[in-house]
């Protein structure tokens, strides 16, 4: 009996340690397929978050950190990326800081700046065809220009008539979304367009357009921002900041082959090469944590924005910040 027993003893241990390793390939493969999504709402633009990659640094250092991407859009403008990110289809999207300053007014909006690049200069502006005889802010009296409410295009427009020393009442604005201004303004029923990106891109390469006032011209602090949810930051700030680490390689990546960049842009984009190329003129700066000079900055951006009546209620941008070096 005693022999029995313990032969029946070993069988039960053989069994019982196939189990448990058993029991472990199974939560390995429950591990993978638990992987934490971060739901990327890319934008019509030249950026490393769109451009991103399998395979490449963003797509590495978010597997490694047990999470996975799915990526949504391409959204036209910052606008409906916010709202898409409110309604919490998305995680983390991109746009200028002074649309993230307009989805802020009222606070309904629930999201969380973390880091930024420094605001395309180049591709950045009010474009005009060379009928329309405007080659400096001056030179806007009378006419007509099509800008986005609230965003980037009326921020410059007021940033230019400032520099002219016009005022809003001696130009006519037409308000349009992007994917509108960009038609009216090929057909000539506006005199001018202020617009960036992509956007600036097709004006100057497909219509025929000249960036008769640039950003740099008007001393622009529009930088291009990039915004978390405020449930996903609170639920995976470790997370928040791999996106930070990855974007920053992605940018020195994508710098250091342009044809294989451009190539990348035609095929999200459907545009021309030159379009493409336009493009990248001031797309792949370095990230930068935010820091108290930043937010000092931006506020102003904001107090401008009240004082021109671009938003209707005053905006703390510092409440709406995070320090990225702090979510490691």
């Amino acid at each position: 009996m005693r022999k029995i027993s313990l032969h029946l003893l070993l069988v039960i241990l053989l069994v019982t340690l196939s189990a448990c390793g058993k029991a472990g390939q199974a939560k390995q493969v429950n591990a993978q397929d638990e992987a934490v999504p971060v739901r990327l709402g890319i934008l019509r633009s030249a950026q490393p978050l769109s451009l991103s990659e399998e395979g490449g640094p963003l797509y590495k250092r978010l597997e490694a950190a047990g999470a996975s991407i799915e990526k949504t859009g391409g959204f036209a403008a910052m606008s409906p990326a916010i709202e898409a990110l409110n309604a919490g289809s998305i995680d983390i999207t991109i746009g200028s800081i002074t649309a993230a300053i307009s989805a802020l007014v009222g606070g309904s909006s629930e999201f969380t700046i973390f880091t930024k690049q420094p605001g395309d200069q180049d591709n950045q502006g009010i474009v005009a065809k060379p009928e329309a005889g405007i080659k400096g802010p001056s030179d806007l009296r009378g006419k007509k220009i099509a800008v986005n409410r609230g965003g980037t295009g009326e921020y410059l427009l007021y940033k230019a008539l400032e520099k002219g020393g016009l005022d809003a009442s001696e130009v006519e604005i037409v308000y349009l979304p992007p994917t509108e201004a960009g038609p009216a303004f090929e057909s000539g029923q506006v005199d001018a367009w202020a617009t960036w990106g992509s956007f600036t891109a097709v004006a100057l390469v497909d219509f025929g357009a000249e960036l008769v006032i640039s950003a740099g011209d008007i001393e622009s602090e529009n930088d291009t921002v990039y915004i978390v949810r405020n449930g996903f930051l609170k639920e995976h700030p470790e997370l928040v900041h791999e996106v930070f680490e990855g974007l920053n390689e992605e940018s020195a990546l994508l710098s250091g082959d342009v044809d294989h960049t451009v190539q990348l842009i035609q095929d999200i984009q459907g545009v021309s090469e030159p379009v493409a190329r336009q493009q990248l003129e001031g797309s792949l700066y370095p990230f930068d944590p935010i820091d108290d000079t930043v937010r000092q900055r931006w506020q102003g951006v904001a107090d401008f924005m009240f004082e021109k009546g671009i938003i209707p209620n005053e905006v703390d941008v510092l409440s709406n910040t995070v320090d990225v070096r702090t979510l490691k």
